[in-house]
């Protein structure tokens, strides 16, 4: 949690009260950190080395404040171009960082679409086992009652905005037209078949109005300074603070935090902060929800999970259809990074198409999983995630 504050202040601050080139050095340290603590606990997991690893997370955050001095240092004295390593790690690696993140940002709106998939039917299997467990009373089952009420609410919300930001543009529309139809008939298979709820439902279609509203917005904003050329010449000017040394330097960003996330957060226009909000919220939820899901259903073969790290075995004794779901968790935290780094620098207008078939992936996932072997999955425990 500390080390999470730590991104989460120490980059907005490096933003506004350094300039760009420190806030992608700053990031770039914080995912390199992340990224090699991320890959020995992947290779120490359940070995004779696991101890290291905890050390290593308890000095985590002490080498997040490091990674924050460095970046500081840096912006007082910066390397000389004769000073081959300093000169590559401030002059050359966050810039070669951005112009990855731009080229990889399409991988992230995917990523929130899976993601959101998977919150959305955790949230239906929960919402439907606490509505089963209703003790009634007079006849009244409340729960169920007000579970309708909450999904009528989410109904109403998702026609609500779908009216209010009709695309006035014909593709767009046809294209809202298309997977709002998409979203009806695959609610009334998936009733048919018992494999869904109406809470469940009700937030498909709320995520598919909330895409299409954020790609018209998106798609209507200007391109911002830094979005539109990240390595230009004249968006990497680092910002003028006046400050002697690091020590004195290190006191204003302290002062600075909380100023600097306000200010950056006034900055970005409303349904940008929003996403940004909620993709990371998204991604964080779904990262805790698989290793869940892997215990509760037995994926990996089994029942007595050792809590430290889902089960008892080295990454070379997993099953092989697990081992990319484990690799992809063990590095959520720089994805969270770079998905972070990469909304506070977006260029709007280059995602509007991409939502568009980060909504066809949602939906052509979410038929799969209503479709696919629904008779023997009914009768297994992921199964029973929304109905019995």
């Amino acid at each position: 949690m500390a080390t999470f504050s730590q991104v989460f202040l120490s980059l907005p601050m490096a933003l506004d009260l350094l300039g760009p080139p420190s806030f992608l050095l700053l990031s770039l340290l914080f995912t390199l950190h992340h990224f090699l603590y991320s890959t020995l606990r992947l290779l120490c997991k359940n070995t004779i080395l696991a101890p290291l690893i905890f050390l290593l997370s308890l000095l985590s955050p002490v080498i997040s404040g490091a990674c924050v001095l460095l970046t500081l240092y840096y912006y007082l004295y910066p390397p000389q171009a004769g000073n081959t390593a300093g000169h590559i790690l401030v002059n050359v690696l966050p810039y070669l960082y951005a112009s990855i993140l731009r080229w990889v940002s399409p991988l992230f709106t995917l990523l929130e679409g899976i993601s959101t998939l998977l919150v959305i039917q955790v949230v239906g299997r929960v919402g439907k086992g606490w509505a089963d467990d209703d003790e009634k009373e007079e006849g009244l089952e409340w729960r169920s009652l007000v579970g309708l009420v909450v999904a009528a609410l989410v109904y109403s919300a998702g026609l609500w905005l779908i009216i209010w930001a009709f695309p006035a543009a014909p593709f767009p529309a046809f294209l809202l037209g298309a997977v709002l139809a998409s979203t009806l008939f695959l609610s009334f298979i998936g009733f048919s078949l018992r494999r869904t709820n109406v809470l469940e439902t009700s937030l498909v279609l709320f995520y598919v109005a909330y895409s299409a509203w954020i790609s018209a917005a998106e798609g209507a904003m200007e391109p911002r300074q830094y979005g539109s050329s990240w390595l230009s010449h004249d968006w990497a000017v680092a910002k003028s603070v006046s400050a002697s040394n690091v020590n004195t330097l290190a006191h204003v960003a302290y002062g600075s935090l909380f100023d600097s996330l306000w200010r950056v957060s006034l900055s970005l226009p409303p349904h940008l902060l929003l996403s940004l909000i909620y993709r990371v919220v998204v991604l964080h939820f779904a990262a805790r929800i698989v290793p869940v899901i892997r215990k509760s259903t037995g994926w990996d073969g089994e029942s007595d999970a050792v809590p430290n790290f889902w089960d008892g075995r080295s990454l070379g004794e997993e099953p092989a259809n697990m081992r990319i779901t484990t690799i992809v968790l063990s590095y959520r935290r720089p994805i969270l990074i770079a998905v972070y780094t990469h909304l506070l620098l977006l260029d709007a207008g280059s995602q509007t198409w991409w939502r568009w078939i980060n909504i066809t992936l949602f939906l052509a996932v979410w038929s799969l999983e209503l479709l696919l072997d629904a008779d023997e999955d009914a009768e297994s425990s992921v199964g029973r995630w929304k109905v019995e």
